[in-house]
């Protein structure tokens, strides 16, 4: 008996047998990728990547040191919030469609 063409033919029937749901959702997921796809990420502000050094030199004042040390600080953290609110505003856009 041919019984693996029997089995190809009722894997081949069930394969048809979504619902309209399925298949909209299906579209749905494709349409999205697609959309996705289109729209390239931004990139990131040019001092996101940036690295801070406090400019400390050896044989220094020790409070000229805190005092570099502590803008250099300074700086870095302004840099985070600036990058910070950057990204969440373009993560907010996403999902308002903007």
């Amino acid at each position: 008996m041919n019984r693996p063409w029997m089995l190809l033919w009722i894997a081949l029937f069930l394969s048809g047998c979504a619902t309209v749901e399925d298949r909209a959702n299906s579209a749905g997921d494709r349409l999205g990728k697609a959309a996705a796809e289109a729209r390239p990420d931004p990139a990131l502000p040019g001092d996101c990547r940036r690295k801070e050094r406090s400019g400390v030199r050896e044989g220094e004042p020790l409070d000229v040191a805190l005092i570099k040390t502590d803008q250099a600080l300074g700086r870095a953290n302004a840099r985070v919030r600036r990058c910070t609110a950057w990204h969440d505003n373009y993560r907010a856009d996403l999902k308002t469609g903007n």
